[in-house]
């Protein structure tokens, strides 16, 4: 899988992982810099796993 194709699968599972668990939900704005930060690290997360995961790389 191509580096561009493993972020934007990262970016949707990521979403899709915020979505699921309302981290989102009305955030304070003194808790915003939090939000990213987790937001981030999920979003590496998710990348690391694609970029090393056998199967996907055989599948793209």
């Amino acid at each position: 899988m191509n580096e561009a194709r493993a972020k934007e699968l990262a970016h949707e599972l990521t979403m899709e992982y915020v979505r699921e668990k309302n981290m989102l939900s009305n955030p304070l704005l003194e808790n915003i810099p939090n939000v990213v930060e987790k937001f981030a690290d999920i979003n590496k997360r998710f990348y690391d796993a694609i970029i090393n995961n056998d199967m996907l790389k055989e599948l793209y």
